[in-house]
């Protein structure tokens, strides 16, 4: 199934199958909201919504992807969820991956993954079995985030409570 909504004048090129699916896409200085293909590559665009197999991005950015394989090269993505995704000079909000995380001068503030390989790279909240690398700079772990969410949760609390007898 293929689902695409551009913006005017952006640059879109499709190569579609047989059957009318999408299977190659690519945006090159333009947008679309919602794109889904086999195979998609973004240069210098930006797209809301992205369903891909394998995804590729240069120098452009996506609210929401999700893809069996990801690189996203000096890039922007609000949520990533893919098997194996590869960072390079990219800042993602979250990232949840099945298999494996590369990163290389990239900043998250959340990597979930069954391991993550890093190099002068930051990670905001790290929960893997697994990491290696150099240079890597990680804010919280899950212990700390866990510490950090119930002392957050005790001063809030108490915070209502002296609320409440004013």
């Amino acid at each position: 199934m293929s689902e695409s909504t551009p913006h005017a004048g952006n640059g879109m090129r499709s190569e579609e199958s047989r059957d009318g699916a999408s299977r190659e896409l690519t945006i090159r200085q333009g947008g679309a909201a919602s794109v889904s293909a086999d195979r998609v590559t973004i240069r210098q665009g930006v797209a809301g919504r992205v369903q891909a197999g394998r995804l590729r991005v240069t120098q452009g950015s996506i609210a929401l992807a999700a893809a069996e394989k990801a690189r996203i090269v000096a890039g922007g993505v609000g949520a990533l969820a893919a098997d194996h995704a590869v960072l390079e000079q990219t800042a993602v909000s979250v990232i949840a991956a099945r298999r494996t995380v590369e990163m290389d001068q990239s900043a998250s503030a959340v990597v979930l993954a069954g391991s993550v390989r890093a190099r002068d790279s930051v990670i905001g909240l790290l929960i893997t079995p697994r990491i290696e690398g150099e240079s890597i700079r990680v804010l919280m772990g899950p212990r700390a985030a866990l510490a950090f969410g119930a002392g957050l949760g005790l001063a809030l609390g108490l915070l209502r409570l002296w609320g409440r007898r004013r």
